[in-house]
């Protein structure tokens, strides 16, 4: 990420290269340290030095390195001084990334992709009801906290242009995996049932909404989900089934807006519901993927084809946009090869990241690349400021990725007013879960986690007196998001060009799922639907089985942190050029990346990837196995040799233990079987200590009230309780960038809807209460 965004990078590399190197799949399937394909995905456009750190001559290399670097980050792999490294270089940024933070309970664990999963809520939500929870096949985890990493290390380059100061941030990869539960992780605090798992779509109050249905070469998500948002788009899809003979006028006449609420009350018939479900049937059924999605687009409904990673990498919109970079190396293909490009358009031309760098190509140059500092630092450390002190931030977004990106300023210091409309609310506010599981708009746990800090503004953005008070808070701001859709945001007068004459510094960007031009602009959707059509789903599941998620809208946990590091690029930029710039993302280009080795395998081998369960092609055992009680589960991983012996002693499964790995992996059902034959005997915790004991990889499988009394989130500060004007208090997650030098403040509980309108219009604006009072008469402010 960091180097996409123009940062000059330099991998460090112990003799013989880094790990991943190691990692299939490879080029042409032929293992070799320069054709590992996950090593291309994540070191693409660096450079590679090889070092050994265990020696005086790397150990004192590794420190004039780090005297002129702005940031470091390790993971674990090495044991290095940071604090002796940031002594050397006051200014210099390090960053740890870890599976549970470096101190705590939890720190010392043994971890893997699958095991933090299961800590983190999401994967207990993900699958088929009646098998263990899934993973998606390419891993996630740990992609997640790197990309918090980079989102931290801008943040605290933002407080070192003012401060001088460097300091060290402790990134948890079970925090940053918590986003992925949609809130969700915060249901035991909030009174809340739990979400049932099920692979076809959602158990809401004891009713199966089905989102995943058949189509004639696949499958494809339909949100036919209930409240005020999706009314409208239910609507239109059964007036296409009433045109294909599929329902009559007493469907499409149905009151959408209330009818969830009645059925869940038992007021309508769940008769009516299931009769919904079988029209949508019949609606996808006969239609391939490809006329569906067209239907999506020119009908305005919420329809999202199940895309395999062919598909993927062949939609016409990544082609419009260039999104894919054309990246020539012999040693990986004959013929140049398409990756990930940047989600962003921008004025500032995108430079292409090209080739990996092979191992230890710039250890001859790169002690000399880098100019010496020779700054100091402006500030006492005691004395230091909020990243964001005095930023101001105009967010027009709801739900998910734009709100969320949003709340990271105001985690970190800076003013951002929240702008809704009761003709337009945040959708935010009608999705579970609810606080004593009563859906009101206030109630919604996904609405406090995503705006705390900020400040509310109603205001009617499509009257003219809504216009006029749109146009001086784009005065008034450093940055505005958006997240209407393309016509939308033209159609209430949010062009950037006439907005930079009102404001000349304005950073804005817009945000939706697949940019501002291409054939798939018009697109109008959630992240779940990105998230079809960008190859997540078609990877998590069971080979025997359809696609099973991943849980909720995924890319919006993605986007944001691609957006947030994209926004603070951006203002950077802005500051040493004193001109503002548009910034045009797209959410579904920013969440490829988290496919990028799936991509790449296609692009170079031509193979389409498939999704395995829990399986791992590098570990076995891998899975998530059953324990006693309902729904219980443990999730363990045997990383090599030394895992699996220790497991196999404690299993009483000795005649297995001299097994290697590809012995493991060409048994693995048999293994599988002797791991859960042990687990089904105990207890999610119980399986958890033993194995921890002795040095296993695993973690129970656990959901919200497991997750709100984890002593290790405790221990950092995840959860956080601050008032709200109508509950007296609620919780919400900390920031999960774990600053240590200028950690994240929570100033308030996401606001009631317009509260502080009157305070902004005056206090901010300057208007006098005769002017407030018109725009209150004329419609502009609700």
């Amino acid at each position: 990420m960091l180097n996409t965004l123009g940062a000059d990078v330099l991998l460090v590399e112990p003799i013989g290269g880094s790990s991943v190197r190691t990692l299939a799949p490879f080029a042409g399937d032929t293992p070799h340290p320069e054709r590992s394909l996950p090593f291309v995905a994540w070191n693409r456009g660096k450079r590679s030095i090889e070092l050994d750190l265990g020696t005086e001559s790397g150990a004192s290399q590794l420190t004039e390195l780090a005297r002129t670097a702005d940031v470091l980050i390790e993971s674990g792999v090495v044991d290095v001084d940071l604090a002796a490294l940031r002594e050397a270089n006051p200014a210099l940024v390090t960053i740890s990334i870890s599976a549970f933070g470096t101190t705590g309970p939890k720190a010392p664990w043994p971890a893997t992709d699958l095991t933090v999963h299961a800590a983190a809520g999401q994967l207990l939500m993900t699958g088929d009801e009646d098998r263990p929870p899934v993973r998606t096949t390419e891993p996630q985890v740990f992609q997640h906290a790197a990309a918090d990493a980079a989102c931290a290390a801008l943040v605290a380059l933002a407080e070192r242009d003012s401060s001088g100061l460097g300091q060290h941030i402790d990134i948890s990869a079970q925090r940053s995996m918590l986003m992925a539960t949609q809130s969700n992780v915060l249901a035991a605090p909030y009174r809340a049932p739990l979400f049932q798992r099920t692979a076809t779509g959602h158990l809401l109050n004891g009713v199966h909404v089905q989102l995943i249905w058949p189509c004639k070469d696949g499958h494809v998500l339909v949100n036919a989900l209930f409240g005020a948002p999706f009314a409208p788009f239910i609507k239109r899809l059964v007036e296409w089934a009433r045109e294909d003979g599929f329902c009559g006028d007493d469907l499409v006449n149905e009151d959408w807006p209330s009818f969830g609420a009645r059925v869940f009350g038992g007021e309508t018939p769940i008769a009516r519901h299931t009769y919904l479900k079988e029209v949508i049937g019949k609606v996808c059924e006969h239609r391939t993927k490809a006329e569906l999605l067209q239907a999506a687009l020119d009908r305005k409904l919420l329809i999202g084809p199940i895309a395999t990673m062919e598909e993927v990498v062949e939609n016409p919109q990544f082609a419009f946009r260039n999104f894919f970079e054309l990246v020539t190396d012999p040693e990986i293909s004959p013929v140049p090869f398409r990756a990930p490009g940047s989600p962003v358009h921008a004025d500032t031309k995108y430079v292409p990241l090209g080739r990996s760098p092979r191992l230890g190509e710039h250890s001859a140059t790169a002690l000399r690349h880098w100019a010496p500092r020779t700054e100091t630092p402006s500030r006492e450390p005691g004395n230091r400021q909020a990243p964001f002190a005095g930023l101001k931030v105009l967010d027009l977004t709801w739900a998910v990725s734009g709100p969320y990106t949003a709340r990271h300023f105001a985690d970190y210091g800076a003013t951002v007013i929240h702008v809704e409309s009761t003709k337009g609310p945040d959708s935010a506010r009608a999705v579970q879960p609810f606080l004593d599981n009563l859906a009101l708009p206030e109630n919604a746990a996904i609405y406090h986690n995503m705006n705390a800090g900020k400040l509310s503004l109603s205001l009617n953005m499509a009257s003219p007196g809504g216009r006029e008070v749109l146009d001086d808070l784009v005065a008034w701001a450093d940055v505005l998001i958006e997240s209407f859709s393309p016509r939308g945001r033209l159609a209430l007068g949010l062009d950037y060009e006439r907005l930079r004459v009102i404001n000349p510094q304005l950073v804005m960007m817009s945000t939706c799922l697949f940019g501002q031009q291409g054939p798939m602009a018009g697109y109008a959707g959630f992240g779940n639907m990105a998230a079809c059509l960008v190859g997540f789903f078609d990877l998590t599941g069971w080979p025997d089985r359809g696609p099973a998620g991943p849980f909720g809208a995924y890319t919006d946990y993605i986007s944001p942190r691609y957006a947030f590091a994209t926004l603070l690029a951006g203002l950077r930029e802005s500051r040493a050029t004193g001109r503002g710039q548009y910034l045009d993302f797209a959410q579904a280009e920013s969440a490829v990346n988290f496919l990028s080795v799936a991509m790449l395998d296609y692009s170079v081998n031509g193979r389409v990837a498939a999704r395995i369960g829990n399986d791992d092609p590098a570990m076995s055992p891998h899975g998530v196995y059953p324990c006693t009680g309902t729904d219980r589960w443990v999730a363990v991983a045997c990383r090599d040799d030394s895992d699996w012996h220790s497991l196999a002693w404690l299993i009483g499964r000795s005649d297995l233990a001299s097994l290697n790995n590809a012995e493991r992996l060409e048994r693995r059902g048999e293994l599988n079987d002797a791991v859960a034959a042990w687990t089904g005997l105990r207890s999610p915790s119980e399986a958890e200590a033993e194995l921890i004991a002795h040095r296993v990889p695993a973690h129970a499988v656990i959901h919200s009230p497991d997750i709100y009394s984890d002593p290790q989130l405790a221990h950092l500060g995840h959860f956080a309780e601050i008032p709200h004007p109508h509950h007296g208090s609620v919780t919400v997650e900390a920031s999960r960038f774990g600053l240590t030098g200028t950690p994240s403040t929570i100033s308030n509980g996401a606001p009631s809807f317009g509260l502080h309108t009157v305070d902004l219009l005056t206090e901010t604006l300057g208007y006098d209460l005769d002017r407030i009072g018109e725009l209150f008469s004329s419609g502009a402010l609700d």
